[in-house]
């Protein structure tokens, strides 16, 4: 069965993410953006860290950014979309040195393969004293492109200079940070 292809372009949703742990109270940051699927096969995001810089690490930019591996294990930018109701779903890493990988997972936590199908992701970064942009616009994995309606979870890991790395989604649902849950996916694009 074929699904019709959205012809009109999505609205432009603002988001706001929290992390899983509160924050020291001397801690001042924020992340959010927006997102917006300009037309079937497109989809582009904004994020935008704002607050004390310096209390986090940032990965340095290296030239030309690479498809890499484990950035989840530093402060990255992560997105992840699925069709509604469906298993299989990817997930998009995005360094802000802009390096980046999209997996392609095949149920909760299952089969994580990366998306061969991307040879390149070029993402825009801005950054001053106190805010980092990261800008994406990139073509959907081409099994989401028939699909009107799509899920998605918008996610960021902040490695502290001093203390533990935090975790930032736009919904924690479970007992611990689990970015793979699907009521996590709380926009529809």
């Amino acid at each position: 069965m074929t699904n019709p292809i959205p012809t009109q372009t999505s609205p432009v949703l603002q988001f706001q993410l929290t992390p899983f742990d509160p924050l020291p109270v001397e801690f001042n940051l924020s992340v959010g953006g927006h997102i917006a699927r300009p037309n079937a096969e497109t989809i582009q995001i904004h994020y935008q860290i704002t607050g004390d810089l310096n209390a986090i690490v940032i990965p340095q930019r290296k030239n030309p950014p690479v498809r890499r591996d484990e950035l989840w294990t530093t402060t990255c930018l992560e997105l992840f979309i699925g069709e509604k109701e469906m298993s299989p779903y990817w997930e998009f890493n995005l360094s802000p040195n802009g390096d980046w990988n999209i997996y392609k997972l095949s149920a909760y936590r299952s089969n994580l393969t990366p998306d061969l199908a991307y040879q390149d992701l070029a993402s825009t970064i801005h950054s001053k004293a106190n805010q980092l942009e990261l800008h994406l616009a990139c073509p959907l994995p081409a099994d989401l492109k028939t699909f009107p309606n799509l899920d998605v979870a918008i996610c960021a890991v902040i490695q502290l200079k001093q203390g533990p790395i935090s975790y930032w989604a736009l919904n924690h649902g479970g007992s611990e940070a689990d970015f793979h849950r699907r009521d996590g996916f709380l926009l529809c694009l």
